[in-house]
């Protein structure tokens, strides 16, 4: 499982903690750069948000970290399309199912992945624990080590898929998000 709250690495510090040894945590952040959110996975401390997302993408290499787009086609969150593209080369992965993005729009991250030749992976964006794991990752790999799935993510031998959460849900996270966005003064997360 990969852990990847927003703009801090304090959850997935304390869910290694807590897992078995047979189940392995990832490393991970949800940070939201100036052009959107981007995950970084292996990452063991914070990296800076609201910088530009080249810069952060260079940051996480730097680290030691794997940076993955999440939610391309998503509206106040998604890093766009063109600049997608002009980033694509330092990536090795997109999000390509994501649990509360539309059944369409996981389709069209599933193909631009294959348009970018980049590997796929998929996260339930769960904000609560009922629905995490709806979403996940596929990885063909022997090796049930953080680094076996890194090096699979790396080698794109990776692909998201799962199930979309509820209608009621997808909802009440939007209007929530919504507020919240009017609360931080029009700014985002």
């Amino acid at each position: 499982m990969a852990l990847t709250d927003h703009n801090t690495i304090e959850g997935s510090r304390k869910a290694q903690k807590l897992a078995t040894k047979d189940f392995i945590i990832i490393p991970g952040i949800e940070i939201s750069t100036k052009d959107g959110h981007l995950l970084a996975l292996n990452v063991t401390e914070c990296i800076p948000r609201g910088l530009p997302v080249e810069e952060t993408i260079d940051l996480i290499i730097d680290k030691g970290g794997t940076p993955i787009v999440p939610h391309v086609y998503r509206n106040m969150s998604g890093i766009k399309l063109p600049q997608l593209k002009n980033i694509s080369s330092k990536l090795k992965a997109i999000e390509v199912f994501n649990g509360c993005s539309m059944p369409t729009t996981n389709l069209r991250m599933a193909q631009t992945a294959a348009a970018l030749h980049l590997g796929g992976t998929g996260g339930s964006d769960s904000h609560i624990p009922q629905f995490a794991g709806e979403a996940y990752t596929t990885v063909e790999t022997t090796d049930a080590s953080v680094d076996g799935v890194i090096q699979a993510i790396h080698q794109k031998k990776t692909w998201g898929e799962g199930t979309t959460m509820p209608f009621d849900y997808r909802q009440e996270r939007m209007v929530t998000s919504i507020k919240q966005f009017f609360q931080r003064g029009l700014r985002r997360i």
